[in-house]
């Protein structure tokens, strides 16, 4: 099965070079440039990943042609920090990322529609090979199979709470503070879902797109802001960044010369959307995603059997979808052959 992986995640590489890979990948492989010639890209980018799942006749060219262009576009070391997966062991890679076993919060559930979207979205500019497909279509319902079986969920600390506590933490009266919403990922959505759910009376969200931002505020019934409103940050005391902005959205430069009141800003981003140097400031409580990370260790003694069926599951789910592939091929191939005096070609296998 002609297919690969060459990614960088938050267990062996800091945010600043996650950074740097995510944008360089935005820039060369997004899904409005999935096909390079017979090179053919699927790019999930997320805020603890980046990852180049990719198909071609040579899998070790693709694999060096990859690097060649990472090399060219990031002005520092980072081979060592990469990762490389081929055949089944791409395949059960994906498998276990899209169960969520290999997120920084184990279980987490936004990882599914993150995958989802990603093929969905490289899909609408390219026609993939049939491993692509076969590779994300199997990859999510193996995730959903887990996540319905197992009870992976209950008991995980989550994204939600752990920036209701940071907020609790900072503010006398949490619940009448003002937020703001940047951005209307699916993050930010959830988030603010959750923040309303406990009752947090001031929540407004802004987006590029103000359509997007209607929507939700609509069914939350909260107030959607135009994006020059991110201009007046200020006015709020709790701003929570989710977009895919390739620059910052809050400088030094924005800062006004007198802050009167305590700010904190989640950013959730990778590119980052707030300055890092902005931590610095006084009044500014700054936290980013690998540090909502860390306080969000997972107890994994309390879930290790549950943890342990999951990767039997994936690992077994994985083998047996891989086999049904491989069965699949040689039925054509044996088809072809007994209708054909000549070997059929990939393109003429696809299309039996």
């Amino acid at each position: 099965m002609r297919i690969g992986v060459l990614g960088i995640n938050h267990k062996l590489a800091d945010l600043r070079l996650r950074e740097l890979l995510a944008k360089s990948c935005q820039r060369r492989f997004g899904a409005e440039c999935s096909s390079h010639g017979f090179h053919y890209f699927i790019l999930l980018s997320t805020c603890n990943r980046t990852e180049i799942y990719f198909t071609s006749e040579d899998l070790a060219q693709t694999h060096t042609y990859l690097l060649n262009i990472l090399r060219e576009e990031v002005p520092e070391e980072f081979d060592h920090k990469l990762y490389s997966y081929f055949g089944y062991d791409c395949f059960f890679h994906l498998s276990r990322v899209t169960a969520g076993l290999d997120s920084a919060i184990i279980a987490e559930t936004e990882i599914q529609g993150q995958v989802k979207a990603a093929y969905e979205h490289a899909a609408e500019y390219v026609v993939f090979p049939e491993e692509l497909h076969f590779l994300f279509q199997k990859s999510l319902k193996i995730g959903k199979s887990v996540r319905t079986s197992l009870p992976l969920k209950p008991g995980l600390p989550d994204l939600e709470h752990a920036i209701l506590n940071m907020g609790t933490d900072l503010f006398p009266h949490p619940l009448q503070a003002k937020v703001l919403f940047v951005g209307a990922s699916k993050i930010n959505t959830k988030i603010l879902s959750f923040l309303k759910s406990k009752k947090v009376q001031s929540i407004s969200i802004c987006n590029r797109s103000p359509q997007s931002a209607m929507e939700i505020a609509d069914v939350h019934q909260v107030q959607a802001l135009p994006w020059i409103a991110i201009q007046k940050w200020h006015e709020f005391d709790w701003i929570i960044f989710g977009t895919k902005s390739p620059e910052y959205l809050i400088t030094r430069q924005m800062i006004p010369s007198q802050l009167l009141s305590r700010k904190l800003f989640i950013d959730l981003s990778v590119p980052r959307n707030v300055e890092p140097s902005l931590r610095q400031h006084p009044q500014i409580t700054l936290f980013n995603i690998d540090q909502i990370n860390q306080t969000l260790k997972v107890r994994k003694k309390t879930i290790a059997s549950t943890l342990l069926q999951a990767e039997k599951m994936v690992k077994s789910t994985s083998k047996r979808q891989i086999d049904l592939f491989h069965q699949k091929e040689k039925a054509k191939m044996h088809f072809f052959l007994q209708n054909s005096n000549q070997c059929p070609s990939r393109c003429d296998l696809a299309m039996a």
